[in-house]
């Protein structure tokens, strides 16, 4: 039954682009991600100019997530300040002011968002006892301080490696409430530390198959694969429209950014999807025979079609 769940999260995560790691994280971007993030950026950047702003934010905000940088953040604030969307580029101001103090024109940018917006929502400042992760109403925050509409009800969430922990977080306009959370104690066979300093360690959870993993990787490297290359294919109609620029070649390119954008997407998700299963993976446990898993995975891709299977067993 667990190897189902975990197997329906990671599907779902091939199609989802709003999760990504938490500033915490301090994994370097791959090449590919880097590669995906100026095509982001780049496509964002056009839709701006194009006054398409509610897109050009969502664009912009992917190529942060595959690679943090100020200016993408920066330009991020910007696209939705332009949509009319004053609550989210409040919050990534304050990420701004907070993750890049030495850069001048972040700095200006927070500053000038937060004299416009910051008096009309509440403030909300985390801390936590240790490492966590924060959920807004079910929504992944990348940073530890945001905004929230005032005189609502929100439920803030914070997961520790030891369990969650949920609060109401509620405030007026202009008010800045700060919020501490700390971890719950671990559950009961977690190793404990006795008075003379040795230690009983936890009883064995188990974990899922390494295969999963494999499985997870073996798609994400595809799947960046076929992103590098869609997106020089998409680059490369460019030139032929402009010399004959009829109705059909704009098709054909809209067609062409339409897939690379869906495997930005599809590459995101699988990446994160293969680092949760990382983490859950049973490295330690005795290897699982042939009768126990039987995992294989395929990636199909023809000019109309690009499709990711994951298919076999799992006990």
């Amino acid at each position: 039954m667990r190897s189902m769940l975990l197997l329906t999260l990671f599907l779902g995560g091939a199609v989802s682009t709003t999760v990504r790691a938490q500033e915490t994280a301090a994994t370097e971007p791959s090449v590919a991600d880097r590669q995906a993030a100026g095509q982001a950026y780049d496509r964002a950047t056009a839709a701006y100019t194009g006054r398409d702003y509610g897109r050009a934010a969502t664009l912009f905000e992917t190529a942060y997530r595959l690679a943090p940088a100020p200016a993408a953040l920066v330009q991020a604030v910007r696209a939705h300040e332009r949509a009319g969307n004053a609550l989210r580029a409040a919050s990534l101001a304050l990420q701004l002011q907070g993750n890049y103090a030495s850069d001048e024109r972040a700095q200006t940018q927070a500053r000038e968002t937060l004299a416009t917006a910051g008096a009309n929502y509440a403030r909300i400042d985390v801390t936590c006892s240790s490492s966590c992760t924060l959920e807004l109403d079910g929504a992944l925050q990348g940073h530890r301080s945001f905004f929230i509409e005032p005189g609502t009800s929100h439920t803030l969430r914070a997961t520790f490696e030891t369990g969650s922990v949920d609060q109401p977080v509620t405030g007026a306009a202009g008010q800045r409430n700060a919020v501490t959370l700390n971890a719950p104690p671990p559950v009961e066979g977690a190793e404990t530390t006795s008075e003379d300093g040795s230690t009983t360690p936890a009883v064995d959870q188990g974990g899922v198959s390494p295969a999963l993993f494999i499985t997870g990787l073996v798609l994400t490297v595809g799947s960046g694969a076929v992103l590098a290359w869609s997106g020089v294919d998409t680059l490369d109609g460019v030139p032929a429209y402009r010399n004959t620029p009829t109705p059909a070649g704009l098709a054909d390119g809209q067609s062409r950014e339409l897939r690379t954008n869906v495997l930005i997407g599809v590459t995101a998700g699988l990446a994160v999807t293969t680092l949760i299963l990382a983490l859950v993976t049973d490295w330690d446990g005795t290897p699982s025979s042939s009768d126990d898993t039987n995992v294989s995975a395929s990636i199909a891709l023809t000019p109309d079609l690009f499709a990711i299977g994951v298919s076999g067993s799992f006990r």
